[in-house]
């Protein structure tokens, strides 16, 4: 007779979880949604029939809204004391929507009888929330102001603002005050760091935008200007644009690393829209331990945002599972043309990022000898790239193709090399005085 299975440890599951703060953080870029609106053909997934059965479904903001309120009213259902946070992310700014500011004059809500109030009290001052962020945009638009519509989404803004509310709600514990001061003891009145009486706090990032635009300025310094000589009033707006974008969102993101306080991300731009995901969103989901995912095009958004997002951070691991996360290129962004790269030169004085050697840097203007650009120039051709982790399998590759016969002729020639024959090799190392 076979021994009966053994009983699960129960000692893993978490007795009680503490109530969670959710933070959310909106993307509402008006040119973002009209790409979602109308989104083009998706590719076939011939080895998938059922998947491949499914069109492209096209998304608007108030249609994605309402997927959104069923989302937050579940999660305050969950368990008492739950909260909700909500920034809105548009072109060039950020703005809170729920819960209103104090100082704000809250319209009047009459009470349905057969709604929970805190959910009609969310459905409705959110509305309301989006509504004054469109109409901020139309006077925008109607007093000239075309070009702020190619601003990025201020995602930068909000995570700064979500920190904030974040360190405001709990400003004695250890995790949050790390955001204030790295080297603060923790306040022994203050209750449990891992207790049910300290919050859960988490945010998540929706983003609608494609591409790198989300961590990126949209305007960059002139090419031509390869030399350092570059006029100072356009420096400092293109510097100071770069400093709120790539090097802001690294700081909102060690800051969240600092304080355990995990970033998940949905990218809602499907690949036929978006084939390469936002890198620096991913680096943020995968540095916090948060959670990244990008929208396939074919509909099912509110099970995907239950499956994935609703869990807190304390039941992820047990008794739930994190989806597998795909691989994550640590890329850099030069701050001269705002391009992401394999390899790139440092500043050794302020560590700014360039993608090619400058006597002179552009941010602390200072001066490197030029006898040294050449031989920097010179070893930069020998660096091959950073391949990308293989976290992920990658996809079979069919038979008789171009790529599949370059991997063989790869093989080859490193089997040359290993026997002596390079054939023509890089040559003898440089030497730098």
């Amino acid at each position: 007779m076979a021994p009966p299975p053994p009983a699960p440890d129960l000692s893993s599951y978490p007795k009680t979880t503490p109530p969670s703060v959710l933070l959310v953080i909106i993307d509402i870029h008006p040119l973002s949604w009209s790409l979602l609106a109308s989104p083009p053909p998706l590719p076939s997934v011939p080895d998938q029939p059922a998947i491949d059965k499914a069109h492209a479904s096209p998304m608007t903001l108030p249609d994605f809204v309402t997927i959104l309120m069923v989302f937050l009213n579940a999660h305050l259902a969950s368990r008492w004391g739950n909260e909700v946070v909500v920034y809105g992310a548009s072109a060039g700014r950020a703005k809170l929507l729920y819960p209103p500011p104090s100082n704000a004059v809250a319209g009047p809500s009459k009470p349905r009888p057969n709604t929970y109030l805190p959910f009609q009290l969310l459905d409705s001052r959110i509305e309301q929330g989006l509504k004054e962020m469109a109409a901020e945009e139309q006077d925008r638009l109607a007093n000239g102001d075309v070009n702020s519509l190619n601003q990025p989404p201020a995602m930068v803004s909000a995570l700064t603002k979500a920190l904030c509310f974040i360190n405001r709600i709990n400003p004695h514990t250890s995790a949050s005050a790390a955001l204030v001061d790295p080297t603060a003891a923790p306040d022994p009145s203050a209750p449990s760091s891992t207790g049910p009486d300290r919050p859960e706090t988490r945010i998540l990032v929706i983003n609608a935008t494609p591409g790198e635009n989300v961590s990126t300025s949209s305007s960059s310094l002139d090419p031509s200007q390869t030399n350092g000589e570059v006029d100072g009033n356009v420096q400092k707006a293109s510097g100071g644009q770069m400093r709120g974008g790539y090097v802001g969102l690294m700081n909102c993101v060690f800051a969240a690393q600092k304080a355990k306080v995990p970033i998940d991300v949905l990218s809602l731009p499907p690949p036929s829209i978006d084939a390469s995901p936002p890198i620096f969103l991913q680096q943020a989901a995968h540095l916090t331990e948060g959670i990244y995912w990008q929208w396939n095009g074919r509909g099912g958004l509110l099970q995907y945002l239950h499956a994935l997002y609703l869990p807190p951070p304390s039941l992820r691991h047990h008794p739930f599972a994190v989806p597998p996360q795909d691989a994550v290129g640590f890329r850099a962004v030069c701050f001269c043309h705002h391009k992401t790269l394999d390899v790139g030169f440092v500043c050794s004085v302020c560590l700014s990022i360039f993608c090619e050697p400058r006597p002179v840097c552009l941010m602390c203007k200072t001066r490197f000898p030029i006898k040294s650009i050449p031989t920097l120039k010179s070893l930069a051709s020998y660096i091959e790239p950073i391949p990308v982790p293989d976290t992920v399998p990658p996809p079979p590759i069919p038979k008789n193709s171009k790529s599949q016969n370059n991997e063989n002729n790869k093989k080859d020639r490193n089997k040359s090399v290993v026997n002596g024959n390079s054939g023509g090799g890089r040559g003898e190392p440089i030497e730098i005085d």
